[in-house]
């Protein structure tokens, strides 16, 4: 099969993938101030949130009461970009091997912390050698900050023996930012792609696969105001400024949900995620 052949609707989803990753990523760089710092590690700042998030998020949320009923006791489970670990204690629950690959030195420090005996840790991106053949494959929420996608998505697919399930939405649940990346920086923020492009990309790459709608029971959320400040200064790419944090501040008033905890959410987020999956016949 060519991929050519299987470009879904005449259209050629892989390069509509690299133009829209090349395009957001080009509009930040342009954006970004002097000032902005930009660590080595891009996690470094979101691991200690992002840790926090996965201790506190019950278990098993949406996509795991999707995934579970799939799983055997017997399998090896590979989970691409496992962050700090928000399924792993689970997961070894079910399957005999379990293996977290994770390039994030920020996210493997608290990622080692929540490892059972049968969980692995790769310090690598994907794809790598370092990685067995698996029975089952997942990725939650990795796959927008992947440039290449095709070949991303064929080694998924050519080292599962049974099955790949991602988890994606359909818009980056970062796009909260587009209203401050508006009024900062006068212009659309460019998204990247979600869900429906790598449905299409898969077609293409002649792997037919599924895609099932699942609630999304943790959305984002910060613990206070000014977390909220330093994420979204993060994401707009601009240093600390007095003037522009009272303008992000009367924003996050504006566009953000004041929690009966204290914590804040950004309004309208999307309450549906999609789980894109297929499986070796």
């Amino acid at each position: 099969m060519s991929i050519q052949s299987h470009s879904a609707g005449g259209y050629h989803w892989l390069n509509q993938w690299l133009r829209m990753y090349d395009d957001e990523r080009a509009q930040g760089d342009a954006a970004t101030d002097p000032d902005f710092r930009v660590a080595p590690d891009f996690w470094e700042g979101q691991a200690e949130r992002f840790a926090a998030a996965a201790a506190s998020s019950p278990q098993p949320d949406g996509f795991m009461r999707f995934l579970l009923p799939r799983l055997r006791p017997t399998d090896r489970l590979l989970d691409i970009g496992a962050g700090t670990g928000r399924y792993e204690p689970l997961l070894s629950q079910h399957v005999a091997d379990m293996f977290a690959l994770e390039p994030s030195a920020a996210m493997r420090r608290h990622l080692e912390q929540r490892c059972t005996a049968n969980t692995h840790i790769i310090a690598s991106s994907w794809p790598t050698p370092e990685a067995p053949a698996c029975d089952i494959i997942i990725a939650a929420h990795v796959l927008y900050g992947v440039r290449e996608i095709g070949p991303f998505l064929q080694h998924m697919h050519t080292s599962a023996r049974r099955g790949c399930y991602l988890l994606m939405a359909f818009l980056h649940p970062a796009m909260y930012i587009a209203p401050f990346w508006q009024a900062i920086h006068g212009t659309s923020r460019l998204p990247l792609p979600g869900a429906l492009e790598c449905l299409a990309a898969l077609f293409q790459l002649g792997i037919p696969a599924n895609l099932s709608l699942i609630p999304v029971d943790g959305r984002m959320s910060f613990p206070s105001e000014e977390e909220a400040i330093a994420d979204v200064r993060s994401r707009l790419r601009v240093a600390p400024e007095p003037q522009r944090d009272q303008r992000i501040r009367a924003l996050i008033r504006e566009q953000f949900e004041h929690r009966d905890d204290g914590s804040l959410r950004p309004r309208g987020l999307a309450e549906q995620a999609a789980v894109i999956w297929w499986e070796h016949q």
